[in-house]
C-alpha cells in the first residue's frame, strides 16, 4: 500500500499540481475511515501510466523535453510504500511571435476596428512568462472566433499553425482565420411555451430581425429570457444549414417551470442554532411572468420571519425586476431583541453578469425590548417603540471566479440608507457600508484572499439617538472570528454589546488545497466599532488570529475555522461552522 507520493526536480510546477494528473496517491487514515476511499497499491504497470499522464501534462504546459527518471522506492517499518519521482523539466518553449491572416490575404489591422481590436487579448499575448501552453491557446481560439462572431461572420473558422525552433526553444504562433459569408439574423419563432405567452417572451430579445449577426446580443437576449424567472430551459438555436445563408432564422426553446413549486430546509449552526424554513412560490401571479413568493424560517436569531414578496421582471426594461416585500420578523442579536413589521417597493437592475444594483423605499414599525440593555427595570418607552421610512441605493461589481470558491477576481459593494431625511421623520439619518473582497491565485492551489470593509452612521440633527438595529456590530464567522457574533466593541454595565456607529474590518487569508477534495485556511482578521460617527482609531484595532478547514460540496466549500484574539487580553478560543468560505 502506497503511503506518500513526493516529487523532485519539479521547479516550475507544483507537486500538488502534479498529483491531480496521476492515479498513484499516498493513502492516509483520514483518507480510508472518514472517507472511505480504498488505498493504491503499487505497480509498475501503474507507474508507467502515470508517468506518460505526466509527459503528456508537462507537454500541454509548454516542457516538450521534460524527462523522467528512476523512480525512488522506499518500504517503511509499517510495510508501507513511499515513492519519489524524480522529473528533469528542461528549458520551456515560449512563444516568440504571434501573427494573424485573414481570408489568406488580410491583416488583422485591416478587417478590425482599433477598439476591437484591442478587446482581443489572447492569453498568449498577456501571458508575461511567454511559454506555450496548450490551454491557453485553446482559449484563443474561442476568443477569436467569438470576436468575429459578434463582427457578423457566424461561419469563421479559426486554426493555427506553430513553428518550433528546437535550438532556441521558441514557437511562432500563426492564426488562420476564414471568416466565410456575413450573416444577418432572420426571423424568430418560439417553442414549448404554453404559460407565458410569446409576446412577453419577444420583449426581452436584444436584437432585431435583419440586423448584422452578433453573438454576443443572441447570448443577451437568452440571458434576460431565462432571468424572467419563470422557465427551467431557455435556449436559443441557430438554424445553420449545410450551406452558408446569408440570414439565419432563430428559434427559442422554453420549458416552463411548474406554476406551483415548494422548497424547505433544516440545520444547525452555531451562531442561528437549529433553523428551518419553507419557501411556496406561485408563478403568473398578477401578471403573465409575475412571481409571489411566500417564506417563513424560524432561527435562534430569528425566532420567527415571515414574508410575502411579489417580483415582476422586466419592468419598463428587460434588466429592471420590481419587487414589493411585506414582511413581519423577530430579531433576537446578542445586542439587540426587537420585533419588526413592514414592507418595501424595490428596483432591481441587472446590468450585467458582474453588475447588480438596486434602489428601493423601506418603512418598518419596530418595538424594542430595552431591557436587553438596560434590565427589567427599563422605561425607556419613547426610544423603545418608533418608526422608520427611508430610501436605500445598492450596487455591488463581482467579477470573482469560481463565485463559490474564488481563486482569482475581486468585488466591491456598496450601500447607503438615508432615513427620514427625503420624507419628514423623527429619526433623521443617513448609513454608508462598503466592503471590498480580492482573491490571487499566487501558485497551483494556494490562494491569497483579502477583505476590507468600512461604515458609518450618523444623525443629520442634533439628537444621539439611532435604532441598535442600525448600527455596527463586530465579531462572528463571517467579522473578526476570534470573537462570538457582534461581542467585539462596546459593552454596556451589563456586558451586553450596544454596536457603534463606526465600523473598520479587514481580513488576510491564505487557502491551501489539500488534495482534491478538502482545503486548509489560515488567516488573521482585525477590526473594532467606534461609538462616535464615522471615526476610526487604527491604534484601537482588535486582531485574532486562526485555521480552519473545509471540505469541497457541490453547494460550495462547508467547514469550521477555529480562532483567538492576539494581542489582547481576551484569549478565549471561538469555533465557528461555515457552509462557504468566511468572504
Amino acid at each position: 500500500m502506497i503511503s506518500k507520493v513526493k516529487f523532485q526536480g519539479n521547479k516550475h510546477v507544483s507537486g500538488s499540481q502534479l498529483k491531480d494528473e496521476i492515479a498513484i496517491e499516498g493513502s492516509t487514515w483520514f483518507k480510508r475511515k472518514l472517507i472511505g476511499k480504498e488505498p493504491v497499491y503499487y505497480s509498475r504497470t501503474l507507474y508507467n501510466e502515470d508517468i506518460t499522464r505526466l509527459r503528456v501534462f508537462y507537454q500541454k504546459e509548454g516542457y516538450l523535453n521534460v524527462q523522467f527518471d528512476e523512480p525512488e522506492i522506499v518500504i517503511t517499518k509499517k510495510d508501507r510504500l513511499e515513492l519519489t519521482i524524480f522529473i528533469r523539466e528542461g528549458k520551456p518553449i515560449t512563444i516568440s511571435d504571434i501573427s494573424y491572416n485573414v481570408d489568406s490575404t488580410n491583416k488583422l489591422d485591416n478587417v478590425l476596428q482599433p477598439k476591437d481590436k484591442r478587446k482581443l487579448l489572447l492569453q498568449t499575448q498577456i501571458n508575461p512568462t511567454k511559454i506555450f501552453r496548450d490551454e491557453a491557446v485553446i482559449n484563443d481560439k474561442q476568443l477569436i472566433a467569438e470576436t468575429f462572431f459578434d463582427y457578423g461572420y457566424p461561419y469563421t473558422a479559426v486554426e493555427h499553425q506553430l513553428d518550433v525552433d528546437t535550438a532556441t526553444n521558441t514557437t511562432s504562433v500563426n492564426w488562420n482565420i476564414v471568416r466565410g459569408k456575413m450573416a444577418y439574423i432572420g426571423k424568430t419563432t418560439i417553442t414549448g411555451n404554453e404559460r407565458v405567452p410569446s409576446k412577453s417572451i419577444l420583449r426581452q430579445v436584444a436584437y432585431e430581425e435583419g440586423e448584422v449577426w452578433s453573438k454576443k446580443k443572441i447570448d443577451q437576449t437568452q440571458k434576460q429570457i431565462y432571468g424572467q424567472g419563470n422557465y427551467r430551459v431557455a435556449s436559443i438555436r441557430t438554424k445553420m444549414g449545410e450551406e452558408q445563408a446569408d440570414t439565419i432564422p432563430l428559434q427559442i426553446y422554453i420549458r416552463e417551470a411548474p406554476r406551483w413549486s415548494v422548497r424547505f430546509g433544516a440545520g444547525y449552526g452555531r451562531e442561528d442554532k437549529l433553523r428551518a424554513y419553507t419557501d411556496v412560490q406561485y408563478l403568473g401571479f398578477l401578471t403573465n411572468t409575475g412571481r409571489l413568493n411566500l417564506y417563513a424560517k424560524h432561527s435562534g436569531l430569528e425566532p420567527y420571519n415571515v414574508y410575502l414578496k411579489f417580483s415582476q421582471p422586466s419592468f419598463i426594461v428587460p434588466i429592471n425586476t420590481l419587487t414589493i416585500h411585506p414582511f413581519i420578523l423577530e430579531q433576537d442579536e446578542p445586542g439587540y431583541k426587537l420585533q419588526k413589521m413592514g414592507a418595501s417597493l424595490t428596483f432591481l437592475q441587472n446590468f450585467s453578469k458582474e453588475l447588480n444594483t438596486s434602489i428601493g423605499l423601506i418603512y418598518e414599525d419596530v418595538e424594542q425590548d430595552t431591557s436587553v440593555y438596560f434590565g427589567e427595570s427599563s422605561d425607556l418607552y419613547d426610544e423603545s417603540i418608533y418608526s422608520k421610512m427611508g430610501v436605500v441605493l445598492g450596487a455591488i461589481y463581482n467579477n470573482s471566479d469560481p463565485i463559490l470558491d474564488p481563486v482569482q477576481g475581486y468585488s466591491v459593494s456598496f450601500n447607503i440608507k438615508t432615513n427620514d431625511i427625503m420624507f419628514a421623520g423623527n429619526i433623521p439619518f443617513y448609513r454608508i457600508l462598503t466592503e471590498y473582497k480580492t482573491y490571487f491565485g499566487i501558485h497551483h492551489g494556494v490562494v491569497l484572499a483579502l477583505k476590507g470593509k468600512i461604515g458609518g452612521i450618523k444623525r443629520t440633527d442634533n439628537a444621539d439617538f439611532i435604532p441598535v438595529e442600525e448600527k455596527f456590530f463586530a465579531g462572528g464567522s463571517h467579522s473578526v472570528r476570534g470573537w462570538s457574533r457582534g461581542n467585539l466593541g462596546p459593552h454596556n454595565e451589563y456586558g451586553t454589546p450596544v454596536g457603534g456607529n463606526s465600523l473598520l474590518e479587514a481580513t488576510t487569508e491564505f487557502r491551501f488545497d489539500l488534495g482534491r477534495r478538502m482545503k486548509f485556511n489560515v488567516f488573521i482578521d482585525g477590526g473594532n466599532v467606534w461609538q462616535k460617527s464615522f471615526e476610526y482609531h487604527i491604534t484601537d484595532l482588535h486582531y485574532s488570529a486562526g485555521a480552519g478547514l473545509r471540505i469541497k460540496t457541490p453547494m460550495g466549500p462547508a467547514g469550521i475555522d477555529f480562532a483567538r484574539p492576539v494581542f489582547d487580553s481576551d484569549t478565549k478560543w471561538q469555533i465557528h461552522f461555515n457552509i462557504g468560505h468566511s468572504f
